[in-house]
């Protein structure tokens, strides 16, 4: 049995003191927390003697040589800190003042009111700092959650405006902005009148479809109008509002926001959706600024979806036959079918075309087995069918949802023209050819039969990616201009011209006409002969022209040569390139190393000219 110890004895006579004073009437733990309530001691705790409050120190605080005295008494709060404790708030044509108490036990001050909930009205709550220069100001749900909402700063103050409802009601909370201070402040709250439409699903405006146009108005900052009507099952709608800064929200039934709700940057915003089944819909307008606007809405009834969204029941495609559509929602899809056979060329369009990339709908072609063969963002599919069964063509709608277009596909038959020499299409001079290059591994070329020192002219429209295959010995392709270019030719025989693929499917028209004949060789081979001195002239027939010179020269003779509106280089009959000295008079001058023919090589001084250019040449013994 363990044996007693003397120096439990203070203990057990503290106890035993404690419990004869509280069976004697001394102060409970009910009164010592009430008397205490507001005092805060620097060590130990607060109790209660005589009714009056005192702090004691224990054992432990004894024992640390610290001293147990009231060091603050916490202030009457003169509002609640909480929804559930807030202070009822009517609206006034006067400022009150309110004060936020310094920091008790480290918890900050907060006073929250609780704003009047009739149906529908708007309120506006100003706030004017006083000696607490700087104050936060939040709205609050019941539940103490925080609305988004933007204080705006005006000249009379912040301002917060909101509706405050049955089915939401809100409560102001202020604050000191930075910890640890304190102050007073001054507040009024206004009520803006009851609003024309509901801000919330509850109290949403009823709407028929179709809808009258009707004005609309956001009365204040934070205010929003709700909307709701009913769908039948693929029924489609549209309800839209003019004006740049408006902002629409689309919910179904259970106030989820749906895909496909549209922005339009520009006059008007947009909302829409399509579901198989009858449907409750609700639209919230506002303001994305949080600013006072007044609109015109309307919704529109856009009527039953009138092609499948799937390849099941899809409408059937005839060829040269447009097909009318309308998207009756953003997710929306219309799909076609037609029989393709292998080896024909298939040109798929949405009209009308549109200009920007950002509003062309896109196209998906897809196989029987639902394989996607070809997509584009352009408004345009050309495709080769490599198999003979049921295609399908997918149409979505474009980012800014236009309503209505045309699908219409048309059966080209099979490749044009063929992509190399040796299947190239034969074309005379002057004979025009069109084609379509389908795909971006799709070209077609194109033959013509030239004579020698010919310039020819080639228009290709629209600016077709032109090229000459290598080695190409009958054709020099220069371009000077979109979808134009000069060719000329050195010699005679079949030059060979290919267009390839540029940025989309296009169709092209090829012509290639004579323009005249080149007056002077081109090489050394085909140098015009002369007679020294040299007087010469030409025309650079094309920018890419070159006109090349032959003459006798004797060894150690002094040449000097001049030449206008060309560019001059000279060989020897090694074929070794002349140096060519500068002379005051402007020409130039050398003197010849070796006995026998020289060439002088022309070429244009203004190649950007693009257009024939005149020349004269002169050379003369010094």
């Amino acid at each position: 049995m363990p044996r007693f110890r003397f120096d439990s004895l203070p203990r057990l006579f503290a106890l035993l003191a404690v419990g004869l004073l509280a069976a004697c009437g001394g102060p409970s733990i009910e009164e010592d927390e009430r008397v205490c309530a507001n005092v805060e001691c620097s060590a130990g705790r607060c109790v209660a003697e005589a009714g009056a409050p005192m702090c004691r120190c224990g054992a432990w605080e004894e024992a640390a040589g610290l001293t147990c005295v009231i060091v603050s008494y916490q202030q009457e709060d003169d509002h609640g800190d909480t929804p559930a404790t807030a202070t009822a708030l009517a609206p006034s044509d006067s400022f009150h003042e309110g004060a936020i108490q310094p920091p008790f036990r480290g918890k900050p001050d907060r006073d929250v009111f609780a704003i009047p909930t009739p149906a529908g009205h708007g309120y506006r709550f100003i706030l004017r700092a006083g000696t607490l220069s700087d104050v936060s100001v939040v709205l609050l749900e019941s539940s103490g959650r925080v609305v988004s909402t933007e204080p705006i700063q005006r000249e009379g103050g912040v301002t917060v405006e909101f509706v405050s409802t049955e089915e939401a009601p809100r409560f102001i909370s202020l604050g000191a902005a930075r910890d640890g201070d304190s102050g007073t402040y001054t507040y009024r709250l206004e009520d803006l009148g009851r609003d024309a439409h509901g801000d919330t699903l509850a109290t949403a405006t009823p709407l028929a479809l179709p809808s009258a146009p009707f004005p609309l108005a956001i009365e204040f900052a934070g205010d929003a109008d709700v909307f709701t009507f009913r769908t039948e099952a693929n029924q489609g709608f549209l309800f839209s509002c003019d004006g740049r800064y408006v902002s629409l929200s689309l919910m179904d039934s259970e106030g989820t926001w749906v895909e496909g709700v549209v922005r339009a940057p520009a006059s008007s915003v947009r909302a829409g959706h399509l579901r198989p089944e009858a449907s409750t819909w609700f639209v919230r307008v506002d303001s994305p600024l949080k600013a006072t606007l007044t609109t015109q809405c309307q919704l529109e009834d856009l009527g039953q979806d009138d092609h499948a969204n799937e390849p099941q029941g899809a409408t059937p495609l005839t060829s040269g036959t447009p097909v009318a559509g309308r998207f009756q929602g953003p997710n929306d899809v219309d799909v076609f079918s037609f029989v393709a056979t292998t080896g024909h060329l298939y040109d798929l369009r949405v009209l009308p075309s549109r200009l920007l990339p950002s509003r062309a709908r896109r196209i998906r072609l897809t196989g029987a087995d639902g394989r996607t063969l070809a997509e584009s963002s352009e408004d345009r599919v050309l495709h080769e069918a490599t198999t003979t069964e049921t295609y399908f063509v997918h149409v979505f709608p474009d980012a800014s949802w236009e309503l209505d277009f045309e699908m219409r596909m048309e059966d080209l038959g099979r490749d044009d023209h063929g992509g190399s020499p040796e299947t190239a299409t034969r074309a005379e001079v002057g004979e025009t050819v069109t084609g379509v290059i389908s795909a971006e591994t799709d070209q077609d070329a194109i033959s013509v039969p030239l004579h020698v020192d010919g310039v020819y002219r080639i228009t290709c429209t629209p600016d077709c990616l032109l090229s000459t295959p290598l080695p190409n010995r009958h054709a020099v392709l220069h371009q000077v201009g979109p979808g134009l270019w000069h060719v000329l030719a050195p010699t005679s025989g079949l030059a060979t011209f290919i267009i390839r693929w540029r940025s989309s499917p296009y169709a092209f028209t090829f012509l290639l006409e004579q323009i005249g004949t080149d007056d002077h060789g081109d090489s050394v081979a085909d140098a015009t002969p002369q007679t020294v001195p040299v007087e010469a002239t030409g025309i650079f027939e094309v920018a890419r022209d070159v006109d090349a010179l032959s003459f006798p020269l004797v060894a150690g003779q002094a040449y000097v040569l001049r030449s206008d509106m060309s560019h001059i280089g000279v060989l020897d009959p090694t074929l070794q390139e002349v140096y060519l000295e500068f002379e005051l008079t402007g020409g130039r001058s050398f003197t010849a190393r070796l006995s026998g023919t020289y060439v002088a090589l022309l070429t244009s001084a203004r190649p950007e000219l693009n257009q024939p250019v005149p020349w004269t040449f002169f050379l003369r013994a010094r």
